[in-house]
Formats: structure tokens, sequence, C-alpha cells
């Protein structure tokens, strides 16, 4: 029941804590957290903590790119990377003794027409050792607003879900290649449908309006009010218990691999949603972006309702 995540975006990922940030000011790091990350890599180590062998594809470079693969190969993961030039991104996110996140997001590298072409024959080569596909994150530079298309279509032609994760002109360009599922947050909607979505029943419609687009469920992260699964004639929203945040950034990307979980198992969306929901949550309490510890998750009781 192996999953494969895409993340052309990949980078080093470091947590910072520290009492305050102060521009202009020399800090002392208190802790430093250093992972292998992007959105993709959050989503696979989700998956895999559900249980699931997972497959990683998508772009690195330089010395980062191989720390990135050193990572994911020591956790286990199967890496099927493309190599191009330049130098894998870092990514830092600072955490105040508030709680508060300051992220500082590297653009990544530029690749080219070969670069796209050779990632897209990988993929496609990996398709049959697969039962779940997700796409996640930003794209570097170089790459078109379309560059999910044609791994979505190869994906479908290969009777594959897909779980496409991202925001914009690509996750507006990828709609119509009509993957499976698509999950924005709530802003990500807004910004797409252009309306404010400031009650549960606005973001209901504006999840049946791109399901006329393409896909066949919305699923929308709703913060700690969990998320809800919109298809043309059904809603469900699953809300989890309070939990003691420790880090809120890369919970959407854990909720997507307990989506891509339960679909590899045979679930339907709305059936994968509270497992998604469980291990969301129990990534908050972690202060690993992308992380959880199973047991606790399985300690988490949500609540599901039908809309």
């Amino acid at each position: 029941m192996t999953v494969l995540t895409v993340t052309l975006n990949a980078a080093i990922d470091k947590r910072y804590d520290l009492p305050s940030v102060e521009i202009g000011q020399v800090r002392r790091i208190g802790r430093v957290l250093t992972s292998a990350g992007g959105k993709g890599l959050n989503v696979a180590r989700s998956a895999q903590l559900c249980g699931q062998p997972v497959v990683v594809t998508g772009f690195v470079a330089g010395f980062a790119g191989d720390y990135v693969i050193g990572e994911v190969t020591r956790e286990g993961m199967t890496e099927e990377f493309v190599r191009v030039a330049g130098e894998t991104r870092t990514c830092i996110n600072i955490i105040d003794d508030d709680g508060r996140s300051t992220e500082l997001l590297e653009p990544g590298v530029t690749v080219t027409e070969v670069d796209l072409t050779t990632l897209v024959a990988r993929f496609v080569g990996l398709l049959p050792q697969v039962e779940v596909v997700t796409l996640s994150g930003s794209a570097p530079n170089g790459c078109p607003d379309g560059v999910y298309v044609p791994l979505i279509e190869a994906a479908r032609q290969a009777g594959k879900p897909v779980i496409l994760d991202t925001s914009g002109a690509l996750l507006a360009a990828g709609l119509g290649a009509r993957p499976m599922v698509v999950k924005p947050n709530r802003e990500e909607l807004s910004a797409l449908v252009g309306a404010d979505l400031g009650d549960l029943a606005s973001v209901v419609a504006a999840g049946r309006e791109l399901c006329h687009h393409g896909p066949q469920w919305v699923v929308v992260s709703l913060g700690g009010d969990g998320a809800v699964a919109i298809s043309a004639d059904r809603a469900v929203q699953v809300v989890p218990p309070p939990v003691a945040v420790a880090n809120a950034v890369g919970c959407g990307d854990v909720l997507v691999g307990g989506l891509a979980s339960g679909l590899a198992n045979g679930l339907t969306v709305a059936a994968a949603l509270p497992l998604a929901v469980r291990v969301s949550a129990a990534a908050a309490a972690h202060p690993q972006t992308g992380r959880f510890d199973p047991a606790y998750a399985e300690t988490l009781s949500v609540e599901v309702r039908t809309l």
C-alpha cells in the first residue's frame, strides 16, 4: 500500500527557538531542530508514521540535496529524486517564547525543461509501484503554472488517486486535470474563489464550487477546527480535541499524509478524514515540523459532523 509523494521544492527545514525576534540584533539560538523538508516530505513522513511504505521524488541539488537524500534514506523511505544544478533551499521557522512562528523561506533552485521532462518520466515509471500519489507545495523557478498537470494526468491514466496540495496559480491550473482531492486551507480557498469564507457554510459552498471544476473532493483544513471534506453532494467535518500546540507548521501536510494512508488502505475520503485529523492534531503537539507520536495520535478522539 505504497504512497508516492512529489516535492518539487525540497528544503532543509530548521526550527530556531528564541525568546523573541528583534530585527538588527545579534541573537544566539537556544535550540535548533533540523530535518529534510518541503511539504511533500512532511506528507511522506506522516504517511510512513501511519504505517505506509513511501517513495519520494522531486528535485534536489548540491550539498543540501545530499543532506535531504541522506535523511529520507535514513528514515526508511525510498528516494527517487531528480538531481538538478544549484543548491536545495533552506527554510527557517523561528519560534518565540509566546509560541509565535516566523518563517523565512528561500526560493529554491531553477529548473530547466530537460529537468521537468526527466521528472515526468521518473514519475510515470514509479506509478505501477504505488497506490496513491500526493503532489505538494510550491514549485522552483523555471516551472510553469501547469507543472502539476502532466503528473495528475499520468496518475489518472494509471488509475491512481491524486491528492493535490498547493495554492494560487499552481492550484488553479491543476484543478482542470481532475485530481481526486485538492487540499487548500481556508485562506487558500478564499483566495482562489475570491470571497471571504468567514463561516463554515461559505467554506462548504466554495468547496462545492471547486468540485465543478475538476476534483471529486475538496478537503479544507481549518486549524483548530479540524477539517471538512466536501464533494458535490456531501460534506463532513471532523473536529479534533484541544491539544497543547508546540509547532503548528506542517500540520496541513500531516493531514494529507493521513488522507493518503487512508486511501492507500481502501478508505473513501470521508472515511479517511478522522485519521487525518487525529494525526494532524498530534503533529501540532510535536516540536518538530511534520512529525507526530503515533501512540499519542491514537489517544485523541475526534467528533464527526455531517453538514
